[in-house]
């Protein structure tokens, strides 16, 4: 059963959570690859969501045996108060979790919460060599709205920006 769930600073954050931030292979078309991540920016980064009205980070879980395992993350926001518009971020750090649904379900569930949030629009952005990024947003209903011409840099290569959407 996958939940999400808010991410408690103390309890949430670990040094498995960090190495996911570190680790290139997790986010390997992110900003967060660029970044150096510490138990202490970590949890500040945290703490310092957890306080804003308008963003909102939960972790993703899989119970199993009253256990939670925390596999991932995903992200809404910030929330555009006027427009009713937001987006989303996500990643799945534990890759023996990764290519089994995961996302897609972690997506279904943020839908919901957006909904409650009266959010009317979601968006997500990525780079056009993310396939698997983009068929999780196309199985959740998103279509591809925008290409940015070469705006992001990988490796030695320019490549395209999608932004996909879905009004809910």
């Amino acid at each position: 059963m996958l939940i999400l769930k808010k991410l408690n600073p103390k309890k949430d954050i670990s040094k498995k959570y960090v190495s996911w931030m570190n680790d290139k292979s997790v986010h390997p078309f992110s900003v967060q690859k660029y970044k150096k991540h510490t138990l202490k920016n970590v949890k500040k980064y945290v703490i310092d969501i957890n306080k804003s009205k308008n963003i909102f980070l939960f972790g993703i879980f899989i119970r199993k045996n009253n256990f939670l395992n925390h596999i991932g993350n995903i992200k809404l926001g910030p929330i555009h108060k006027y427009y009713k518009s937001s987006h989303i971020s996500y990643f799945i750090g534990e890759k023996k979790f990764l290519r089994k649904g995961y996302a897609t379900l972690a997506i279904k569930k943020i839908i919901q919460i957006a909904k409650k949030k009266k959010v009317k629009k979601i968006k997500a952005g990525m780079v056009e060599i993310n396939y698997g990024s983009i068929k999780v947003a196309e199985k959740n209903g998103f279509k591809k709205e925008a290409t940015l011409i070469s705006e992001e840099l990988h490796g030695k290569k320019r490549y395209n920006s999608l932004i996909y959407g879905k009004v809910i």
